[in-house]
């Protein structure tokens, strides 16, 4: 395996995830990707898209949804498949392990809640080769070998 890292992740929120890729011994690289943030160059139709928690992924639905439909839009013409990894804190107080927890979600800087992100979330998925995981931080690097393991 080795995994390309795509340019646009910022150095400070990834240390962590690196830090797991050199004590695995996984050879990386950044560089610009196509679609998505993490791919396995043995496995190039797997993409992973880090959201650093739910409130991204919100934004993502929301403000930010032509940009990212786009991305799914990209990804399904070269009939790729992704996972979106969705980071928690150890502090979440409910924490999400899967989509319909999110129906739960209370957004505290907007009106748009969690009944509806997951609303459009499940859209997505039923157009899009797509699969929501949700994992704790501490784990994120654990988790995006894991995925770009599977064939």
């Amino acid at each position: 395996m080795q995994i390309q890292i795509d340019s646009r992740e910022k150095a400070k929120a990834i240390k962590g995830i690196i830090k797991e890729f050199d004590r695995q011994e996984i050879p990386y690289f950044t560089s610009k990707l196509y679609v998505a943030d993490y791919m396995n160059l043995l496995n190039p139709l797997v993409f992973i898209d880090r959201k650093q928690n739910i409130a991204e992924i919100a934004q993502n639905a929301i403000s930010g949804h032509k940009r990212f439909k786009a991305e799914l839009e990209r990804m399904d013409g070269i009939g790729a498949k992704m996972y979106i990894l969705i980071e928690q804190d150890k502090i979440d107080k409910k924490p999400i392990t899967c989509l319909e927890d999110i129906i739960l979600w209370e957004n505290k800087h907007g009106a748009i809640q969690g009944d509806r992100i997951y609303r459009i979330l499940k859209v997505w998925e039923r157009k899009h080769n797509i699969e929501y995981v949700f994992c704790n931080k501490r784990n994120t690097g654990k988790m995006i070998i894991k995925l770009l393991e599977k064939r």
